[in-house]
């Protein structure tokens, strides 16, 4: 028998799947017989194995990456689903990797506002526009967590183009990052997002993580963790 946990998480990413939005305490409340303090007891377990982010103060999700509870300049339209708004550029990709249907991204590049689209089908990048385009990482990877909402919220995202990159690092923005292609980025998400919708899903250990990045090219100090 499945770990109530295990429940409440898959429900949370069904929930996002169907209504776009997540299911609020109540709801898990009913659905698995439990009272406000253990059904809140199981989301914030759920927190803390990273499986979701709830909104700082409230019994409220935020995020359950990749899916995004508020508006976010990452909109998703997925084929036979629905549209949804991801975290950040990395979870905007990872949509199609997570579901397997063709996935239409649109997006702004993070120096000029200029739009940005993305068609995802086959586990390859279909069209992009502009095709320059690139995902940045401006914090290491070994700090993402440090604060995931601050991670993902404002620092990865999309660039047109290196020169643009370029640009918005000579303001004075950020230093030491990494700017990744997206059929990269396609590759990373297989290790975090291709079962997730799985009951049984567990996040990879972050040895077996590692490894992975090492297998696709991301090698160096950014990207330990």
């Amino acid at each position: 028998m499945e770990k109530l946990p295990n429940l409440v998480r898959k429900y949370v990413f069904d929930h996002f799947l169907e209504k776009s939005v997540p299911p609020v305490l109540e709801q898990i409340m009913n659905k698995f017989e439990l009272s406000r303090a253990d059904a809140f007891d199981v989301l914030k377990q759920l927190e803390a194995a990273r499986h979701l982010a709830l909104l700082k103060g409230t019994q409220r999700i935020l995020m359950a990456w990749p899916f995004s509870s508020i508006a976010t300049p990452f909109h998703v339209k997925v084929d036979n689903k629905g549209s949804y708004f991801a975290n950040c550029a990395w979870d905007s990709i990872a949509f199609h990797v997570m579901l397997g249907n063709d996935v239409v991204v649109k997006s702004f590049c993070h120096h000029c506002g200029e739009d940005v689209k993305i068609e995802l089908g086959n586990q390859k990048v279909a069209s992009a526009h502009p095709s320059s385009v690139l995902v940045y990482f401006a914090i290491p990877a070994a700090r993402w967590w440090d604060d995931m909402i601050t991670t993902c919220s404002n620092n990865m995202t999309f660039f047109s183009s290196k020169g643009h990159l370029q640009e918005w690092l000579q303001a004075g923005h950020d230093e030491g990052g990494e700017a990744v292609t997206i059929e990269k980025m396609l590759k990373l998400s297989v290790s975090i997002y291709k079962a997730k919708m799985n009951i049984d899903y567990a996040r990879p250990a972050k040895a077996d993580l590692s490894a992975y990045f090492e297998t696709i090219g991301l090698r160096g100090d950014f990207w330990k963790l």
